[in-house]
């Protein structure tokens, strides 16, 4: 029985396959389908130009937020002097324990440098930073410094840092020699 279209499916193959072959559009003669191709000029891709004013763009983009964020750096000089401080005085107080003799931290104002009591640390240095070491009220060292004892006392006393980010206070308990970042 025939289908309405009064074509067999047997004759449909046949007429597929009696069709001559058409090269698929886009190949260039000569090219077969897994080659690549050249493209057309203007088809994919970005022109010189168009980099060029890309990079341009971002240029005035870093030039402008540049000096925006210079404002964020003397807060980070502050917050780092700080951490440096807090940490050596910590070290500072354990050495002193352990080893049973005094340990002190010593602010020189001609380098603008913390000259720590410990062996082979290095100087701390401030800076521009405007610094005030604030003995213990029965403190008896010398002025500028700030010593720990053998059972993990201390002279007491404060350092505070002032600077264009703000001022930072570092609290010193002259009983238990534990080091407080003072609230700003």
């Amino acid at each position: 029985m025939m289908p309405e279209h009064g074509f067999s499916p047997t004759m449909l193959v046949r007429l597929d396959l009696a069709r001559p072959a058409v090269p698929s559009p886009g190949l260039a003669h000569g090219v077969t389908p897994g080659r690549h191709r050249r493209r057309r000029a203007g088809a994919a891709g970005f022109s010189l130009v168009e980099m060029l004013v890309v990079l341009v763009v971002f240029g005035l983009v870093a030039g402008l937020a540049g000096p925006s964020l210079g404002v964020l750096l003397p807060g980070r000089r502050l917050d780092a002097a700080a951490s440096a401080l807090s940490g050596e005085l910590i070290r500072l107080r354990a050495q002193a324990r352990r080893t049973g003799l005094p340990a002190s931290l010593t602010f020189d104002p001609r380098g603008a440098v913390f000259v720590s009591g410990r062996p082979g640390a290095a100087p701390i240095a401030v800076g521009d930073l405007a610094v005030e070491v604030l003995r213990g009220e029965a403190s008896r060292s010398a002025s500028g410094e700030i010593r720990f004892l053998a059972d993990g006392s201390s002279t007491g006393g404060a350092i505070r840092l002032t600077g264009r980010g703000g001022s930072r206070t570092l609290a010193v308990s002259s009983l238990t020699g534990r080091v407080a970042d003072l609230p700003r």
